[in-house]
């Protein structure tokens, strides 16, 4: 997603579960229940546009008109509108009734996905910038120079863990992402760098799995575990080619793997990746062919 208004989308009964639930595996997608005839969605709708758009990767603001999808109504027990539901990994995990003003709609955000970008945050950024540019040490020592502060950025700790991992050292980075505090843990960097934890351990030898292909090409097992393994090895393009031809193959195999496979990956490499995006795109097509 390359524009602002890419992380606000309109859903509706059909597409909720693609949408919110699926998509809120790798990032937050707050749902946004409204209706045109609606006072107080008026006012609330543009101020939750509003902070989706300064920040944009924070979250997903998604809005259902309840009017043409009166199941959402009924599916969270609600009579009444604007009502604002939080998404994160597949569940919802708070939510609020009503038109709030900005500083109490940031105060929901804050305590569940961390603070606005911006401020502290820059040094989260900076780091990225600096270890781009191969200067790994620096990086390290501004993150956790951030972590360290009480009032720091806690996406600090979790990209520290995440620059890690990028570096080669896997060990100390799951001694990082094992240590990560509460706050830590509830952002987004903290899941991504998790998911590619995750990846990376259940990854086997990539000359084995070619291997393994080669030989059968109807294997989707092994077609699974080589897409993977070359994303965990850094060759996310091919390993995600590798899952969505699984995908395409029989995306239903064992509870449906191959998909949830790629949902793993996307977390992994988050939403804000262009081949996150493109591949995104076309397990939509495939889904609805």
């Amino acid at each position: 997603m390359s524009a602002s208004e890419s992380w606000i989308i309109d859903v509706d009964t059909p597409s909720f579960t693609r949408e919110v639930v699926e998509r809120s595996m790798q990032v937050p997608v707050l749902v946004d229940l409204w209706a045109t005839w609606c006072e107080p969605c008026k006012t609330l709708g543009p101020v939750l546009e509003r902070f989706a758009a300064e920040d944009p990767g924070r979250f997903v603001l998604a809005k259902a008109d309840v009017d043409r999808s009166p199941e959402l109504m009924q599916a969270f027990g609600l009579t009444s509108v604007p009502a604002v539901i939080l998404f994160v990994e597949g569940k919802p995990v708070d939510a609020f009734l009503g038109a709030k003003p900005p500083a109490q709609v940031a105060e929901f955000l804050d305590k569940h996905l961390g603070p606005a970008g911006g401020g502290s945050g820059d040094v989260v950024a900076e780091a990225r910038e600096l270890f781009a540019a191969g200067d790994f040490e620096t990086a390290v020592m501004a993150l956790e120079a951030e972590a360290e502060e009480a009032d720091g950025d806690p996406r600090a700790a979790a990209v520290l863990a995440e620059l890690h991992f990028e570096h080669g050292d896997l060990e100390r980075a799951r001694e990082l992402h094992a240590a990560l505090s509460e706050a830590s843990l509830a952002t987004s960097e903290a899941r991504a760098v998790g998911a590619k934890l995750a990846l990376a351990a259940g990854s086997g030898d990539l000359t084995e799995l070619r291997a393994a292909v080669a030989s059968n090409p109807k294997d989707i097992a092994a077609r699974v575990a080589l897409g993977k393994a070359l994303v965990a090895a850094g060759e996310s393009e091919a390993g995600l080619e590798e899952l969505l031809e699984a995908c395409m193959r029989d995306i239903h195999f064992d509870d449906d793997a191959p998909r949830r496979a790629l949902l793993e990956v996307f977390a992994a490499l988050g939403t804000a990746d262009p081949l996150v995006v493109e591949f995104q795109q076309r397990l939509s097509v495939l889904l609805c062919s």
